[in-house]
């Protein structure tokens, strides 16, 4: 059917039309009223750049002239000089260095020589003061003196470049910044404290710009949109004074002019359509009245009012053949209506059925009792009359019947509005229960009966309750998760206030992590399904085994009369059966579990409370050796607490500055020498006084904080390394979450330029057991390193699985020999074989060896004869703070001297 439009839209589409040219050229005479309102604020941002850049040229112009004048009325530069002291006062925040002053030194490097050099004015980037913490600026002017070319410099807050220009009535919304060569800001009219200093967000915009001034869009250091103008200075080659304007407050200002125009066409348009609405109106008016008069004759009304005569003459000769044929109208509508009274019962009987596929038709009376029944045989095998009356009742399920009954009630006694909608299931022919729908409605004259289908949600209700069965259930192994233990262990804490005890164990799995390493998360997934296997053989059918996630497992034990010694025989049967050897895929793995065990009495009340405990417990076996179980006892909570407090003060000692390193010297067992020192951390706790690192460094690897501190250690030792004779060298220790940052060569390149330490001095020390932990992201970083210069030892060799694999895979440039190895050396022969045949090793690979923990002038003599390079113990000495180490160092000689 084609699409019609009203009498009334067209005639506004008439006038609209005729409007239409008109609204065209306002809207391209708004749009060059647009452009060039933008292009006269965009030039005055620009003017005002220029002009304030001049200001600053002048302002540096200024400074220039002034160190001239001083240089010529103080040629000798004497701080006595009584123009020189005048000049001073009247300006405090500017100090004027001499080239031979000791100050000079804290001028940024190459200013001086570059204005000797270029024998004229040089500007400096923006340098930070080291007594004041001032940003600054100097300006360097070289001059001839009796004794060559000298240079006097005035240095100056770097704001002081804008200081003469703001209070000249800018407008306050601008911000005015001066920025030097390298993109840093080091000057700035609002919130100066807060970004001189900082690198220009959009550095890189400003520099593809180009030319001599400009203008481009970008964001403010505070994140605000901003148009900025931008003026190379004349003065300071290389730096540029940009002006920003919020670009709110920029599109007001061009913007504005033009709302009076738009206003004034919007006015213009709306008296055009109320013309057009009024001229609508009066030829619209007498049609709708004969639209009305046509209803009523449709809706069968007996008395239709006579419209008002229409002044126009198609109109009234439209009212006129109206009026004849109005009875014909109601003929045939009544007509209409009995037809539509006879074919109103089929139609309703049948709407239900068209609404979804069914499986039974069904019809009934308004008592419940079945009349009809389509489909029945096909669904449950028996003959449609079974279903009859109540019969098909038979069929549901004794479960859902009170349900039903309640739904049949409520629809056949309710109002004539009322439907039909329950769920239930019924028998099928296969003798399996199947989830059906019946829905159903009024049908009849009187609505007297019901008509409705059978419908199949069999599928969908699976699928609920599969949903509902893994909301609570593990995917992987198909236990109990969380939340349903939880539930679980709130009915225990209930059952132990009535006497009923019980237990929760909790299970981890040791060196389970290795396999998910060595042969993926797949076969990782096919071990856990194993261990849960191997719980539930283990437990009884009234247990709840559930899995938590990743490798930990719960137990919530039934009530038992003696539940310490059942659960102390559930752990350890669980130790006993999980540490079997598990063979998956041809392989065989060997894990373990650590059990902790925590009671659930009368004493108890919650169940996080238990999960908490249960967890120290677990601890505790992990940290007696793992592969074992334990209780939960009051004390471990302290010991839990205790170990909260030291992480609380290891974060604050950070912060406060509480660490320091001594340094253990290292000897030369030939020459009887000196070479470096082992840089070893100290936490020189305010309570508890130095403590070594066994005491807080494995927390410290715990709770993240490795990286921080061992950044501190590596930093510091460079530090203090780079003020000892050339020749020293420095060892630092690196940890485990160090090697594994990919950052690491990075960090250590960046430290060695910062301190000036070569990086031939630097020695980094790993541990066998770090360097398993992070083989192949260590290994990289690693030789970067030494192809810059530093030395890669393993330190404490001999005390892991595969030392001498290690010295075959990875270059090593020395090797430290464990403590352990010398401790009974000379009561027997085994250290002593060790050592000669590692030292020898080593010899023949070009590997320096060293030999920790001497202590003694016999384990001294023996280790000559082994051959060992270099040593480390207390008789050389002990770990020293930095303040003795120079003392230590001048007094060697006299204390070890090669002769004797």
């Amino acid at each position: 059917m084609p699409r019609t439009r009203g009498l009334h839209s067209r005639l506004h589409l008439l006038i609209l039309a005729t409007l239409l040219p008109l609204l065209v050229i306002g809207a391209i005479a708004v749009w060059n009223a647009a452009q060039d309102y933008r292009h006269s604020s965009e030039q005055r941002l620009q003017e005002t750049a220029t002009a304030l850049a001049r200001g600053v040229d002048q302002g540096i112009e200024d400074n220039v002239n002034q160190l001239r004048l001083l240089s010529l009325l103080a040629p000798q530069l004497s701080e006595a000089a009584p123009e020189l002291q005048a000049w001073e006062r009247e300006n405090p925040d500017i100090r004027l260095i001499q080239d031979d002053s000791e100050q000079a030194r804290t001028l940024p490097s190459g200013l001086l020589y570059d204005a000797r050099r270029e024998g004229k004015v040089q500007v400096s980037d923006l340098f930070t003061n080291a007594i004041t913490h001032t940003p600054e600026v100097a300006i360097a002017l070289p001059f001839d003196d009796a004794g060559g070319t000298r240079v006097l410099t005035m240095v100056q807050p770097s704001n002081r470049l804008i200081a003469s220009i703001m209070g000249t009535g800018n407008n306050q919304q601008l911000l005015t910044a001066v920025v030097d060569n390298n993109g840093v800001i080091a000057a700035r009219s609002l919130s100066p404290e807060r970004y001189i200093g900082k690198q220009v967000p959009d550095w890189r915009v400003l520099q593809r710009s180009g030319g001599k001034h400009g203008l481009f869009d970008a964001s403010s250091n505070e994140g605000l949109p901003v148009i900025f103008a931008f003026h190379r200075l004349q003065a300071a080659p290389g730096w540029t004074l940009v002006v920003g304007e919020p670009q709110q407050s920029f599109q007001a200002r061009w913007q504005q002019p033009l709302l009076g125009i738009i206003f004034g066409g919007i006015v213009a348009a709306v008296i055009a359509l109320l013309w057009a609405n009024a001229i609508a109106r009066s030829i619209l008016l007498p049609i709708r009245a004969l639209v009305q008069r046509s209803h009523g004759v449709v809706d069968n009304l007996t008395h239709l009012p006579d419209p008002q005569p229409s002044n126009i003459r198609e109109v009234r000769s439209l009212q006129s053949s109206l009026s004849g044929t109005v009875d014909a109208l109601k003929r045939s509508a009544d007509e209409a209506r009995e037809l539509a009274r006879d074919l109103k019962d089929s139609e309703q009987r049948y709407r239900a059925v068209a609404e979804a596929g069914a499986l039974v038709l069904w019809q009934s009376d308004r008592n419940g009792q079945v009349l009809a029944a389509t489909g029945w045989r096909e669904l449950t095998g028996q003959s449609d009359e079974h279903a009859l009356g109540k019969g098909w009742l038979r069929r549901v399920n004794e479960d859902d019947l009170p349900q039903i009954e309640i739904a049949l009630e409520q629809s056949f006694t309710a109002s004539k509005t009322g439907s039909l909608d329950v769920e239930f299931r019924v028998l099928d022919l296969h003798g399996k229960w199947r989830w059906l729908r019946a829905r159903g409605a009024r049908i009849g004259h009187s609505l007297s009966k019901w008509a409705g289908v059978l419908e199949d949600v069999d599928a969908r209700r699976q699928a609920q309750a599969r949903i509902a069965y893994l909301a609570l259930h593990d995917a992987l192994t198909s236990l109990p998760n969380r939340s349903m233990l939880f539930e679980k262990l709130d009915q225990a804490l209930i059952a132990a206030q009535r006497g009923h005890h019980s237990a929760l164990l909790l299970l981890d799995l040791d060196r389970f992590k290795e396999v998910n390493d060595s042969l993926g998360h797949p076969t990782g997934d096919r071990l856990l399904q194993e261990v849960a296997q191997r719980i539930l053989a283990c437990v009884r059918g009234n247990d709840l085994v559930a899995r938590l996630g990743g490798d930990e497992f719960a137990i919530l034990m039934a009530s038992e009369n003696r539940m310490p010694e059942a659960a102390a025989a559930l752990a350890a049967r669980l130790v006993d059966e999980l540490g079997r050897s598990i063979e998956l895929e041809n392989h065989q793995f060997a894990i373990s579990t650590s059990i902790g065990i925590v009671l659930i009495d009368n004493q108890a009340r919650a169940a996080d409370t238990l999960m908490r405990n249960a967890d120290l417990a677990l601890y505790r076996a992990k940290d007696e050796g793992r592969g074992c179980y334990r209780f939960f006892e009051a004390e471990m909570d302290t010991r839990m607490q205790r170990r909260r407090q030291l992480e609380t003060e290891l974060r604050t000692a950070l912060q406060q500055q509480q660490f320091e390193l001594h340094y253990q010297p290292l000897v030369d067992l030939r020459l009887r020498q000196v070479t470096g020192f082992e840089a070893l951390l100290r936490w020189n706790h305010p309570q508890r006084g130095l403590l070594e690192p066994s005491q807080f460094l494995g927390l410290a690897e715990d709770i993240g904080m490795m990286l921080s501190l061992g950044a501190w250690v590596l930093r510091q030792a460079a530090h203090d390394a780079s003020q000892w004779p050339e020749q020293m060298k420095i060892a630092v220790n690196l940890s485990v979450s160090q090697l594994a940052q990919p950052t690491l060569a990075d960090g250590v390149e960046q430290v060695l330029a910062a301190t000036g330490l070569a990086p031939a001095r630097l020695e980094l020390e790993i541990t066998e057991n770090a360097l398993i932990a992070n083989i192949e992201a260590a290994s990289a970083q690693l030789l970067r390193l030494k192809q810059a210069g530093v030395s890669i030892v393993m330190d404490d060799f001999g005390t892991g699985y595969s030392s001498l694999g290690y010295l075959r895979a990875f270059p090593f440039d020395k090797v430290k020999i464990d403590k352990s190895f010398i401790r009974d050396l000379g009561e027997q022969s085994q250290g002593s074989a060790i050592i000669g045949a590692v030292s020898h090793l080593c010899e023949k690979l070009g590997i320096t060896t060293t030999i920790e923990g001497v202590e003694t002038q016999a384990q001294l003599a023996q280790l000559q004869e082994e051959h060992c390079a270099e040593g480390q113990g207390y008789v050389f000495g002990r770990p020293m703070p930095l303040a003795e180490v120079e003392d230590f160092i001048l007094q060697w000689p006299a204390r070890w001297n090669p002769a004797t």
